[in-house]
């Protein structure tokens, strides 16, 4: 197996900073050699790819919790979708309370399935739907109902966010992708493995819904910016070698956007 990760504060850094490719020259890129040992690759997704309500776009009305990332439920509470279980059959999902992963060991813990009913800090739901990608939660108070996402618009301008080529989103090793205005979107590419080949999708958010998807596999739908997204591709390149060398290539994920 082979495994490239780039420092967690790279990542911070960038993200913050929400910059691209300019102002850079090779000899500042980092060397992107593993920083922790391999892990053994996860097993395969048993799927299905829903459970509970079968409409998997990104309509759905109900809170949204994306994989690896958190949302504010009414009443303040960051709750996080942590962890998924799949039969083959049905889907379970673990919640947990908390913002980052320190909070999340500490925080309150559910087991739910779909159909289930949820209380957080007074505020009742019922799980609608639980995804590979996403658990979708219906507020029992009307008050507390949140409207669907609405897409970002695609195109090759600032405005329009991502820009695509004939469907495509290609998202580059290390570089975040930054939507400049709307909820302030920022995707970034932290890790790419091979034997299998997968990758690891931060989406961080100013306003929108974030996530962290690892252990994407080709072929696996992701949700972003309101939009759903299938992983078509996934490049390692060649980055056992110093940023700066003539035989460094960036791995990249390509996304195409499904729905």
């Amino acid at each position: 197996m082979r495994a490239v990760r780039i420092a967690a504060a790279v990542s911070l850094v960038l993200l913050a900073a929400g910059c691209g490719t300019s102002g850079s020259g090779p000899s500042e890129m980092p060397r992107a050699t593993p920083t922790k040992p391999d892990a053994a690759p996860p097993p395969p997704d048993k799927g299905p790819l829903c459970d509970g309500d079968k409409d998997g776009g990104p309509g759905v009305g109900g809170t949204r919790i994306l994989r690896g990332g958190f949302t504010r439920l009414p009443g303040g509470a960051p709750i996080a979708y942590a962890e998924a279980t799949a039969d083959g059959t049905h889907r379970k999902a673990v919640l947990a309370e908390g913002e980052t992963p320190a909070d999340r060991r500490d925080g309150q813990h559910w087991t739910v399935a779909p159909g289930d009913d949820l209380t957080v800090k007074g505020h009742a739901y019922t799980v609608r739907q639980i995804c590979t990608y996403r658990v979708v939660l219906t507020p029992k108070n009307p008050d507390d109902t949140t409207p669907a996402p609405s897409p970002s618009e695609q195109g090759n301008t600032m405005k329009n966010w991502p820009t695509t080529v004939d469907g495509r989103w290609r998202l580059r090793w290390h570089v975040p992708d930054t939507q400049y205005g709307g909820a302030g979107y920022s995707a970034v590419l932290s890790n790419v493995s091979d034997d299998p080949k997968r990758a690891d999708i931060g989406v961080g958010a100013v306003q929108g819904d974030r996530a962290n998807y690892t252990d994407a596999r080709v072929g696996d739908t992701l949700e972003i910016a309101g939009r759903l997204w299938k992983v078509e591709d996934i490049n390692i390149g060649n980055m056992d070698v110093p940023a700066n060398s003539h035989d460094f290539k960036a791995g990249y994920v390509d996304l195409r956007a499904i729905g």
